[in-house]
């Protein structure tokens, strides 16, 4: 049994192809620091993707078959990495007995079950170089507003620009957060989270609308008017660059 053949079998293409995205971009970036060894790879690399995901694992209104095979892809995506969580793994042998229990797959992967749980139980191969990352290219589009998850509160965000060749967005925070996906009624006539450009972020990663991880949510397109008094002043930078999975880090203290 290989990674690629239980990914396959899920039936799960977005959400395979988004977390391949972001865990070989990251691991790539983990591994760019010299002397680091697996063990500080592999915890610099779960935490964070698994943050991500949680949007979608943990989601009370995404259905309960969705959550099992994200559980199961993302163990899957990892291991094939050379990442192993216990707890994690757990959580995604018993996603492979609720699909099998419900039907949700076809009868090969219900077949190969026991074949999938070995590999997801054995310890993985460590990477021996970076994984490459394909070229990101990002569907959002200026005057995008979304809402952005960042642990259990959630964020709108302003679309200003994109860098390069649609390779990733500049967006703007606007300031406060709230407890579930804010309406554009909410977000009327707010500030940028922070002055001078310091809620504005070039954020590689942030790639798909709708997002297969549910971390951002599509509030309004062709959106006019972007959050007010976020302006560059001369002399400062235009915005900061970032990961979609650095985001938590670098917006640390917005909006609470």
């Amino acid at each position: 049994m290989r990674h690629q053949q239980i990914l396959d079998k899920l039936a799960a293409r977005g959400i395979v192809q988004a977390m391949t995205e972001d865990v070989a971009r990251w691991t790539a970036g983990q591994m760019s620091y010299r002397g680091r060894s697996h063990a500080e790879v592999e915890q610099a690399v779960i935490p964070p993707v698994l943050a991500r995901w949680r949007c979608l694992l943990d989601a009370g209104d995404a259905p309960a078959a969705d959550r099992n095979v994200g559980w199961v892809a993302l163990a899957t995506v990892l291991h094939k990495h050379g990442f192993h969580d216990g707890a994690l793994t757990a959580r995604a042998l018993t996603s492979v007995d609720e699909l099998n229990r419900h039907v949700v797959l076809s009868d090969a992967f219900a077949r190969q079950s026991p074949a999938i749980k070995a590999l997801l139980r054995s310890t993985p191969a460590p990477p021996t170089r970076r994984p490459r990352s394909p070229r990101t290219v990002t569907f959002l589009r200026p005057g995008d507003v979304v809402s952005v998850q960042l642990a259990d509160r959630f964020h709108g965000a302003y679309v200003h620009e994109l860098h390069g060749a649609n390779e990733f967005p500049v967006i703007e925070f606007y300031a406060g957060s709230f407890t579930t996906p804010p309406t554009m009624a909410q977000l009327a006539d707010l500030p940028a989270a922070r002055s001078a450009a310091r809620a504005r972020f070039g954020v590689v990663g942030l790639t798909y609308l709708p997002d297969p991880a549910h971390q951002v949510v599509p509030l309004a397109s062709r959106h006019a008017q972007p959050p007010h008094g976020g302006g560059p002043r001369s002399a400062d930078g235009l915005w900061t660059l970032t990961d979609l999975l650095d985001l938590p880090g670098a917006t640390a203290g917005f909006g609470q």
